[in-house]
């Protein structure tokens, strides 16, 4: 049996899924559109995927969006408090612990720290290259080489540590969701 670098056989952890519906777009600059914190003292968290979902049933005239994928250095405050779903129901798995958070749009908090990633999706529905994001499920923010070795795969979280992603663009054109799978090790 293959077992990670934590002892635990491959695949045995539960893994959490955070969805978060779509939310508008905002005309102001440096927007951050969600944050997943780890605040507890000795549990790892794994972020496995982070799928940027744009909305192509919303009918806008739709700019170029840049976005920044950054780690973050203290928890978000406001917003909306996100409840993370086992991805396996049918098996009775432990509650994720209170410290390991997630908030949609946070008013405060969740203080940049190193970017991993800036981008661009379109808002235009009718974009061919936003209809193809959208088609497969979303844009995966997850650098490649961190998603096909399960053994490595993901960004760990250690204590005190998040990750965000920062709407840089200054527009109100369109929606965007997101979908968040992680384990707690």
């Amino acid at each position: 049996m293959v077992a990670a670098e934590t002892g635990q056989l491959l695949g045995s952890l539960p893994i959490y899924w955070y969805a978060i519906a779509e939310q508008v777009h905002v005309a102001a600059a440096s927007t951050i559109h969600f944050d997943v914190f780890n605040a507890h003292a000795t549990l790892r968290v794994r972020v496995l995927s982070i799928r940027q979902r744009p909305s192509i049933t919303t009918a806008v005239t739709g700019v170029a969006f840049n976005w920044t994928f950054q780690r973050t250095t203290a928890v978000g405050t406001g917003g909306s408090a996100q409840t993370g779903i086992l991805r396996d129901t049918a098996t009775p798995q432990t509650a994720l612990d209170a410290a390991i958070t997630c908030r949609s749009k946070p008013t405060g908090g969740a203080t940049p720290g190193v970017a991993l990633r800036s981008y661009a999706v379109h808002s235009e529905e009718t974009n061919v290259g936003v209809v193809a994001i959208a088609s497969q499920g979303g844009l995966e923010l997850i650098p490649f080489g961190r998603l096909r070795d399960y053994q490595y795969a993901g960004i760990y979280l250690g204590q005190n540590q998040g990750l965000s992603v920062t709407q840089t663009t200054n527009s109100a054109a369109g929606n965007t969701g997101w979908d968040i799978l992680f384990t707690v090790e």
